[in-house]
């Protein structure tokens, strides 16, 4: 079975340091922190959930339908890495209807890839997808390190 995490190298942070600057992204970066975060042991782990309004859109016979997503993010904390994991993934038409799933049938949802081909459907969704997680992982990495972005020069 393949690893659903990913290991984010920080070798010049301990664990107190890193779970602080995780802190601190989430506290930066969401309107209501405290209502985000679902688990946290002090330098050790941190769970939090993300909702992405209007994410992409899915074709539905010539209708382009709004999709948004939801997520958890855990993150465990050792001197010199993270591991970095998407513990929950859900993916839905905004108008109430069905989710996109990474594989399935037309009938239940919106599969990215046919289950029984393996053909891919939504070439344009499963893109959007990776290139969002890239993003957020280089985010995170970048603040855990204490290498924001964002200009500190003011």
């Amino acid at each position: 079975m393949e690893n659903t995490f990913l290991i984010i190298e920080t070798p010049d942070k301990i664990a107190a340091e890193l779970y602080e600057n995780a802190f601190k992204y989430i506290n930066e970066n969401y309107k209501n922190p405290d209502e985000v975060i679902k688990g946290k042991t002090e330098n050790e782990y941190l769970r939090f959930e993300t909702y992405v309004p209007q994410f992409t859109k899915v074709n539905n016979s010539g209708t382009k339908l709004d999709v948004s997503m939801k997520y958890t993010t855990e993150l465990r904390f050792k001197d010199g890495k993270v591991r970095f994991e998407i513990t929950a993934l859900s993916i839905t038409a905004d108008n109430g209807g069905r989710s996109v799933e990474f594989s399935g049938s037309i009938w239940k949802g919106y599969p990215i890839y046919n289950k029984k081909n393996g053909d891919l459907k939504l070439p344009e969704t499963k893109s959007e997808i990776e290139n969002y997680f890239n993003t957020k992982v280089t985010e995170i990495t970048n603040f855990l390190s204490d290498k924001k972005t964002n200009n500190e020069d003011w």
